[in-house]
Parts: C-alpha cells; sequence; structure tokens
C-alpha cells in the first residue's frame, strides 16, 4: 500500500495518517512544502559549502557547487510539476508526457555538466556534487534527521 491512494480521482488519506493531517493536508500541498523544505536545504547547504571553499580559495569548487546545486533545484520543481500531470491519464498519454519530462530535464542537466566541462572557472566534480544536492539532502533526511531526531516514533 502506498502513501496516497487515488479514488475516483480523489484523493483518500492512509488509515495511518494522522487525524488533524487528514482534514487538512492536500498530497500537492504536502508535495510543495516537502519541495521547499529540500530545495532550500540543498541551497543553504551548497552556499555554506561554497562561502568554506571561498575562504580557502578554490573559486571554481564554490562556483560549480552552486551552478549544480541551482540545476539539482530546478530538476527538482520540473519533476514534481510532472507528476501530477501524469496521473489519470491514458497509458500512451503517460508515457510520452513522462518521456517528455526525462528527456527535458536530462537535457536540463547537461547544461551544468557542459558548462563545468569547457570552463575553467567552474570545477567539474563540484558541478556533478551540486546536481546530487538535492538528492543528497533527501537520503540525509530520511535516514539520519527522520531516524535519530525525530519525535513521532
Amino acid at each position: 500500500m502506498g502513501v496516497l491512494q487515488f479514488t475516483d480521482k480523489l484523493w483518500m488519506p492512509p488509515r495511518r495518517m494522522k487525524e488533524e493531517t487528514r482534514e487538512t493536508e492536500d498530497p500537492r500541498e504536502a508535495m510543495i512544502k516537502a519541495q521547499k523544505k529540500f530545495c532550500s536545504w540543498a541551497m543553504t547547504s551548497a552556499i555554506i559549502i561554497a562561502f568554506v571553499f571561498l575562504i580557502l580559495d578554490e573559486k571554481a569548487i564554490a562556483k560549480g557547487l552552486v551552478l549544480g546545486t541551482l540545476f539539482s533545484i530546478i530538476n527538482f520543481v520540473l519533476l514534481g510539476r510532472s507528476i501530477p500531470k501524469i496521473l489519470g491519464q491514458s497509458v500512451a498519454k503517460t508515457r510520452a508526457i513522462g518521456l517528455t519530462s526525462i528527456l527535458s530535464r536530462y537535457a536540463l542537466l547537461a547544461v551544468p555538466l557542459i558548462v563545468g566541462v569547457k570552463s575553467d572557472t567552474f570545477n567539474f566534480i563540484a558541478v556533478v556534487v551540486g546536481i546530487f544536492a538535492v538528492q543528497i539532502v533527501t537520503v540525509v533526511n530520511y535516514t539520519i534527521i527522520k531516524r535519530f531526531f525525530s519525535h513521532d516514533n
């Protein structure tokens, strides 16, 4: 059983969800809230780490990290916007929307990679690490923060 259940295009909350959440939170709002949280954490972390690299006079690494993180956030937001468009569609339309979404997001992620390879002002490895910033923040959130610091257990 997944977290979200869709019945006749109406959202049905899972049985184990808190009662106050059942009545107030729409899954789209929850997704936007999670996106804002993860994206702000990713960019804040990237800026703090980039600032440390700037102090160490490693400007290329700092710029590469911020560039990769920016494109990681754009990719994550576009992914979040494409998912609701797929739900409730025919199989053919779902495949078309999904393929278009994937190809456009891959093309988007190619931009910082090409810039990182071609330009000496951006460190390529830092760009790659930045591209994974949202995923890293998500993994850290669910493996460390939720496990050890959550009081909802």
